[in-house]
């Protein structure tokens, strides 16, 4: 007789760090413990330490996949026309986080935990921060010559972080709110029309 046991494919570091970043946005990166996420990846805690040294190597290395997988998704926003268009779909990577049982950006769970203020994972947290305003700056620059905003906006790379640190603000802030999801994109318009109307 056959056997009815079903049998799970085991996970690979790519999927145990994709469950993580879930995880992490949800319940935050204090709140969990290495046997808390084994537990909730139905594994056993010593098949993560295979992996991962620790939950801040663990965390570490999610976050660098997060930023790569966010990588990919400025490639293709970049394929749309004009800079308004480009901004709210630059902002919707946020929007879709709240929508998704109000899930944070794991920049903002990761960049107040005190382990991450030392060295290797402020790295990460930098590069993370540096590959969002690079793109926004060189998204700025090219609607400036291209005449969609004023010449006289003054540095591209301090309203690229501007526009960065306000869309992360925006994020905390909603989450408070009755509807998060709906607040942030309220929030978001209003602040693409700002920047469009001043620079006109």
């Amino acid at each position: 007789m056959a056997s009815t046991r079903k049998t799970h494919q085991p996970l690979t570091r790519e999927k145990i760090l994709e469950a993580s970043i879930h995880l992490f946005q949800r319940h935050g990166f204090s709140g969990l413990g290495m046997r808390q996420i084994a537990d909730c990846l139905q594994i056993k805690a010593p098949s993560l330490y295979y992996h991962f040294e620790s939950k801040d190597d663990l965390a570490r290395y999610a976050l660098r996949q997060y930023r790569e997988q966010q990588f990919c998704r400025l490639l293709e926003i970049e394929k749309q026309d004009g800079l308004s268009e480009k901004l709210h779909a630059y902002s919707e990577l946020f929007a879709e986080m709240l929508n998704d049982e109000n899930r944070l950006c794991l920049y903002l769970i990761m960049v107040r935990e005190a382990s991450f203020q030392q060295e290797p994972c402020l790295n990460e947290l930098r590069l993370f921060a540096k590959q969002n305003i690079d793109w926004l700056e060189d998204t700025l620059l090219k609607a400036k010559n291209k005449k969609e905003l004023s010449q006289n906006i003054g540095s591209e790379r301090n309203m690229a972080e501007i526009l960065f640190s306000s869309l992360e603000g925006i994020m905390a802030t909603s989450l408070v709110d009755e509807s998060p999801c709906k607040s942030f994109r309220s929030r978001v318009k209003s602040l693409i029309n700002i920047c469009m109307v001043c620079n006109e």
